[in-house]
């Protein structure tokens, strides 16, 4: 068994892709020690010390397929809101107590640490090259810790279930930054067996708090759980006694990863009653406002791609395959080479050639090549952008002119549109609009926290990207199949 800090009881949750839900994309977390606790004013002053320094995702890069994978108002929230799961940076910790919420107040130098060590290196690139990135970034961590200090503020630290997973992460936290440093660090037997000896209802209060690891606790795997449970439990107390978690990055990833829990369980009760906050006459108005939106479109395509050609296909007969050179790989298009390519193709079907007919013989997509480029009716935003703008742009019959997308290049026809049906008569509409209303309305709640919080991240920071050859500060912890705790770096490049 392995104690992960994005792990959850569903499977399928990650981290930003947009998929998962609420309930659990920010449930993991854990809380300060009492000493924190008791120290910490009503404030928590993020740092003080150098206070000068400044500063939709698309599919994979393969040929096909074109259309955008599916995603929840649920993750599409969490990803307004949940800055580490958006752009891979770990979280932060919230010191609490039951005299009610902290305020947090970033200082230049936190946020300059938490870009250098947190925020992935390719990110960093990117926001250190963009103004508006970079306000971006300020604005999600600002969400991220103003939903959190309201969830505070209601009480959502003392749910015990919460309490658990806000104790788990912190542990976590402490254990990925003594591990950093201690790489083959261990506790005894005698360690082990002292801790669980002075903290009989530890072990059973954590699985009843973690329930995805309840069923790993099943016959003879309990004993060697609890003993591993025990070794993280001493390393956490170890980390605390050499001071860690007042190191810069540590101090912040708790932060941001109990923020991140907060956040999570607030904005998951919103989600379970959202529904009622979606009339069937706001859905008959959307979409008498917007009737184009629910269009749908019928098209064939010829792809010339970009990207890397898969390999030959293996000779069938091994006999014969011993006395035959080996296949060439498939040469990789330039753009300029794909762009000629394609602007041919385009002047033939100008000139009245067959389009299906010239899709098979020369598209590059998998998918629809043998089809005649053929896709059937889809809505809009199931594309990536520029071929949906294309696609729907177009008239019965009319022809595309190049279309450049991360793929290559494509040459589309538009075969027929249809108008969506109305959602009084179609519960697929129906339930898009109110999807939509729904995510409209939490977003802006949302963003009605956080102008009206006095949490502060200041956007005058250093956002000079952190040299590539350094190596990535912030861990998590991994599953693997042989259930060990174990710490695992997490690459800065993704």
């Amino acid at each position: 068994m392995t104690l992960n800090t994005n792990d959850s009881e569903d499977p399928n949750q990650v981290e930003a892709s947009g998929e998962q839900g609420a309930s659990e994309a920010g449930k993991q977390v854990e809380a300060p020690d009492e000493q924190e606790a008791s120290e910490a004013g009503n404030q928590v002053e993020a740092s003080d010390s150098k206070e000068e320094p400044e500063a939709k995702p698309q599919p994979p890069a393969k040929p096909m397929p074109l259309a955008k994978s599916k995603s929840g108002v649920s993750g599409k929230v969490i990803a307004a809101v949940a800055l580490v799961l958006a752009i891979g940076v770990g979280g932060l910790i919230l010191q609490s107590s039951s005299s009610g919420a902290r305020t947090v107040k970033l200082t230049p130098h936190d946020m300059q640490v938490i870009f250098q060590e947190l925020v992935p290196a390719q990110k960093q690139q990117q926001i250190a090259s963009d103004p508006e990135e970079k306000k971006k970034l300020v604005g999600e961590i600002k969400k991220l810790l103003a939903v959190a200090q309201v969830a505070e503020q209601e009480g959502y630290a003392e749910h015990p279930d919460i309490k658990s997973q806000l104790s788990f992460q912190q542990d976590m936290d402490l254990n990925n930054a003594y591990r950093k440093k201690n790489a083959d660090a261990k506790a005894s037997d005698d360690e082990v067996n002292a801790y669980n000896q002075a903290h009989p209802k530890d072990f059973d209060d954590f699985l009843q708090g973690n329930p995805r690891f309840q069923q790993q606790a099943q016959g003879p795997q309990r004993e060697e759980l609890k003993k591993q449970y025990g070794e993280f439990k001493v390393i956490a107390e170890r980390a605390r006694k050499e001071g860690m978690d007042r190191d810069d990055t540590t101090r912040l990833q708790m932060i941001l990863d109990r923020s991140q829990v907060l956040a999570g369980a607030y904005l998951s009760e919103l989600q379970k009653n959202a529904d009622k906050l979606v009339s069937d006459a706001e859905v008959e108005q959307y979409y008498n406002d917007h009737p184009t939106d629910f269009d749908e479109v019928h098209v064939r395509h010829i792809l010339i791609s970009t990207q890397p050609k898969e390999d030959a296909e293996p000779e069938a007969d091994a006999k014969d395959a011993k006395d035959k050179k080996p296949a060439e790989k498939p040469k990789t298009l330039t753009k300029d080479e794909a762009r000629k390519k394609a602007q041919e193709l385009l002047d033939r079907v100008r000139k009245g050639e067959d389009f299906a007919k010239l899709a098979k013989e020369n598209s590059d997509d998998p998918g629809s090549k043998d089809k005649g480029g053929e896709y059937d009716f889809f809505g809009r935003g199931k594309m990536v952008a520029e071929f949906d703008k294309a696609a729907f742009a177009l008239k019965p019959g009319e022809v595309s002119d190049l279309v450049e997308t991360q793929f290559g290049f494509h040459i589309i026809k538009l075969e027929e549109k249809r108008t969506g049906a109305n959602p009084s008569t179609d519960q697929k509409v129906h339930q898009q609009i109110v999807d939509k209303l729904k995510q409209e309305k939490l977003e802006a709640r949302i963003t009605e926290i956080s102008d009206k919080s006095d949490v502060v991240v200041p956007e005058n920071f250093d956002a000079t990207p952190k040299v590539a050859s350094q190596p990535q500060t912030s861990s998590l912890r991994s599953r693997d199949r042989a259930g060990s705790f174990r710490t695992v770096p997490r690459p800065r490049s993704a």
